[in-house]
């Protein structure tokens, strides 16, 4: 007691006390950000995705849906899954999906993004084709 009265008052110090304790036992990183950075794990681990940008689009489409992701904050791939089966139940939300995922790959790689026009064939060299991100989402649920 002896110590406090010879120091003089300062803001930092009253804030410093009435926060002690706060974040006692848990982390300073929000859940909503530990609960995508679960998932980008997971995606990392499990989605057949070798350039990247498919896994990059499915955790920006999770960020973007905080009621889907604040639901699931215990269980993060439960978000995920019923991100893929809305995805795979609706072939324009699936379209959407790969056309946001070409235009990612395009950032990423500094490329013109190849994007898929109906009625045509798909390019040889498009990473990221309707079929292909089907059956890699189609893939990726199985094992959720």
């Amino acid at each position: 007691m002896e110590i406090r009265q010879s120091r003089k008052f300062s803001v930092a110090d009253a804030i410093g006390r009435a926060g002690a304790g706060t974040l006692k036992g848990s982390s300073p990183i929000p859940r909503s950000k530990q609960a995508l950075m679960e998932l980008k794990t997971l995606l990392a681990d499990r989605l057949h995705d070798p350039e990247g940008s498919l896994g990059a689009t499915l955790v920006i489409r999770l960020a973007q849906d905080l009621p889907l992701l604040d639901k699931h904050l215990d269980q993060p791939a439960g978000a995920l899954r019923i991100l893929l089966e809305n995805l795979l139940s609706s072939d324009s939300a699936l379209q959407t999906l790969v056309r946001d995922t070409d235009a990612r790959w395009g950032r990423d790689y500094q490329e013109r993004p190849m994007f898929n026009k109906p009625g045509q064939d798909d390019h040889p060299d498009d990473p990221y084709t309707p079929k292909g991100v089907k059956s890699a989402l189609e893939a990726l649920l199985d094992q959720i």
